[in-house]
């Protein structure tokens, strides 16, 4: 490419590195991308080559939940042209869910022409996840507060002691509703009975004075006049950042306590005077007593040790003991009882932990049946499944149980089992399972001939031997004679090449000598007199007792296709070359370096002077020259070339080129990016030929004085390397 102006590839680092998607659409109802940055393969799976040929895959990864929503709106922001900003959900290619939030601008050109529409996409999944989390949390402990059987309230601590909120409770133990209790700010103290009220208020003042927790026990008088006994414990919050503080507290129905305690002071002179009369009766019975209390403990000691000695041992075993309870109606499993361990495998507590929800979703049908025909049958269960921990890691576990009660009626009842963490061993027989499936694959089914061989030592004196351990069966197709000719080294020999049998003798001695490892480009001859070219390459594996090269293991791979192409290349290229080199054509070479632009011309035909004045070495020297030979007219248009064929890989057009001494030459030139995608540097390969007979026209004063102008800034620069 003779024209390097228009390097994107630092505009285009710069927004392929953020931290969000970026993209042009068209400015169409229904618009096709333009260009999207290819980080949204990593969001969503689909390379961003994809969304330029298939206009319909963005609405089509949509959640169909939200297709119409963003549709509407995508319309309505189309026909006014304002900023368009939403929310939606999209499945990536491997079926998960990702929330992302869109946001795009009209572009308008200088005169106010639509244009496009660019925008940035981000992944709020994160953002969505902890927002209904936070919901869920709000939700749980407000149930939480609302249904345990106390009345908990926020007060204040000033002399109001206006109630902030209450819960729920409040009606059931007082008789007055929520609401009623909110809106009369001083309930609390009216309700007071008249006995405690001064005391109560005197202690609440003093502790919202030290701010330390209260804990008394007081009477309400209840809507319907009764007298209730509360137990009234209350920590005073102080605000963040100086705001406001509250006494946080919950009040405990007591009346039946307080009652029986008073029942239980009237009755005690009863009791004492009862019991003085029987402490003579049990005199007698006291040393009886005493001593079946002294066997009861001993054997309630005894009962203590064994449950403790059975429970650690059941806490400390590798697995979740658990006892399972089978009950009509209910899920799959109830749990009695979960062993601690439970936190060790799945991260979850006793409290925490819901068996059914957690299985895998793959292995959830097979364990329910499983579990329900061992609840109907009393049979053992016994079964290899996945469960998700709370890390969101999957843990294998081996579950058996067995049932240890039934029924009245010859049900089953409850059953006593324990699961064992078996990832690993999951996890090892897999990759073993692979790295099998590998290793055969490779070896006998692969495009190469896998070969293992071992040197035996019959003495210190003598060369060791060769004794092939193992050779894939593509050998007998690579060379077209029997496994057998590969088992015994001289029969091997001698199906190598004449011209190279020496040089591959002495490589192998060597490594046999030193252990180091060999490659060889060698040919062999096959049973029917043609020739292949093999890459051969291996490496010892072993050393034996005494130090010495022991076993080792190599590859075979015909490369005949590489090698006779290459050749067909070197004469290709040589003959090319002199037919270019004897035409007014010049070839050129060139290397980009797409990310920093930097461009450098590796050849340049001789050609170059008969057309331009000025040897490929001088034009060479400096890799900028050739914007300053391109005709001042044509060099806009030379630059939007240039852009276009960064993104399609060919340049052709046809310019202007000012000569050394100031004459124009017409070039039509030709050129073609040869590298693979994602090689760096790029490579080009081109022609520019001479076209000047065919657009010859007058040049006008004007043009005469701009080429003057440029011809002598290109020469000054081309003359000076340090401009």
């Amino acid at each position: 490419r003779l024209d390097p102006f228009a390097s994107e590839s630092r505009v285009r680092e710069l927004v392929e590195q953020l931290p969000c998607v970026v993209y042009v659409d068209t400015d169409d109802q229904r618009p096709s991308t333009i260009y999207i940055s290819p980080n949204i393969e990593q969001l969503l799976g689909f390379p961003s080559q994809r969304f330029l040929e298939d206009p319909e895959l963005w609405i089509r990864s949509m959640r169909p939940d939200d297709r119409e929503r963003i549709q509407g709106l995508r319309d309505e922001v189309w026909s006014t042209g304002a900023r368009y900003r939403s929310e939606y959900r999209m499945l990536r290619r491997d079926g998960q869910e990702v929330w992302l939030r869109d946001t795009s601008v009209l572009v308008l050109s200088d005169e106010g022409h639509r244009l496009a529409w660019q925008g940035v996409i981000e992944d709020i999944t994160s953002e969505r996840r902890a927002e209904e989390e936070i919901r869920a949390s709000e939700a749980r402990y407000r149930a939480l507060v609302e249904r345990v059987p106390a009345v908990v309230y926020e007060m204040g601590p000033d002399d109001e002691r206006r109630t902030l909120f209450v819960s729920p409770h409040v009606e059931e133990v007082l008789g007055y509703t929520r609401s009623e209790w909110l809106d009369q700010p001083d309930i609390w103290i009216e309700l007071l009975h008249a006995d405690d009220r001064e005391v109560v208020l005197a202690y609440h003042d003093r502790h919202s004075q030290t701010g330390e927790p209260w804990d008394v026990e007081y009477r309400l008088i209840a809507s319907d006049g009764r007298v209730v006994w509360v137990h009234d414990r209350a920590t005073l919050i102080r605000g963040s950042a100086g705001g406001a503080a509250a006494w946080h507290g919950v009040m405990i129905d007591i009346t039946t306590e307080h009652d029986a305690r008073e029942m239980l002071e009237l009755h005690k002179e009863d009791l004492e005077r009862r019991v003085a009369e029987r402490t003579n009766e049990l005199q007698d019975a006291n040393e009886l007593m005493a001593l079946e209390i002294g066997e009861r403990r001993r054997m309630e000691d005894e009962v203590r040790q064994v449950e403790e000695r059975y429970r650690r041992l059941v806490e400390n075993m590798p697995g979740i003991a658990y006892i399972w309870q089978v009950l009509p109606g209910d899920e799959p499993r109830s749990f009695d009882y979960v062993s601690p361990r439970l936190q060790d495998v799945l991260g979850f507590s006793t409290e925490d932990w819901h068996a059914s929800a957690r299985i895998h979703p793959h292995d959830q049908a097979r364990v329910a049946d499983a579990l329900a025909r061992s609840a109907r049958t009393g049979e053992s269960f016994l079964m290899e499944y996945r469960f998700l921990a709370k890390d969101g890691s999957v843990v294998w576990v081996l579950d058996q149980a067995s049932l240890i009660s039934r029924t009245g009626g010859g049900q089953p009842s409850s059953f006593q089992g324990v699961m064992l963490d078996v990832t690993a061993w999951k996890v090892a027989e897999s990759k073993a399972e692979a790295a099998e499936d590998r290793f055969r694959t490779l070896a006998e089914r692969g495009p190469v001939v896998v070969f293992a061989f071992e040197l035996i030592y019959a003495n210190d004196e003598s060369p060791p031997t060769v004794s092939v351990d193992y050779i894939s069966p593509q050998a007998a197709e690579l060379v077209r004679y029997p496994i057998e000719h590969w088992l015994r080294e001289s029969e091997w020999l001698e199906m190598v090449h004449p011209d190279d049998r020496d040089g591959v003798a002495r490589t192998m001695r060597r490594s046999g000598r030193t252990g180091e490892p060999w490659t060889m480009h060698y040919r062999m001859i096959r049973s029917d007199g043609t020739v292949v070219w093999v890459l051969d390459t291996g490496s010892m594996l072993k050393r034996d007792s005494h130090g010495r090269p022991w076993t080792f293991q190599g590859i075979l791979l015909d490369v005949t296709e590489g090698e006779e192409a290459k050749a067909r290349l070197e004469t290709s290229e040589r003959d090319q070359r002199l037919a270019l080199e004897g035409a007014l054509v010049i070839p050129w070479s060139e290397t980009i370096h797409p990310e920093t632009g930097f461009e450098r011309y590796t050849y340049i035909g001789p050609q170059a002077f008969d057309i331009f004045g000025y040897t490929p070495e001088e034009l060479m020297v400096r890799h900028m020259h050739f914007p300053r030979m391109v005709h001042p007219d044509d060099r806009a248009r030379v630059r939007k070339t240039a852009a276009r064929s960064d993104q399609t890989g060919v340049w052709e057009d046809t310019y202007r080129i000012l000569r050394r001494d100031g004459g124009i030459r017409w070039i039509h030139s030709f050129g073609r990016r040869t590298s693979p995608p994602g090689t760096i540097p790029e490579v080009w390969h081109g022609i520019a030929v001479d076209v000047t007979a065919t657009h010859a026209e007058p040049e006008t004063p004007s043009e005469t004085r701009r080429r003057t102008r440029a011809v002598e800034d290109q020469r000054s620069s081309v003359e000076d390397p340090a401009r």
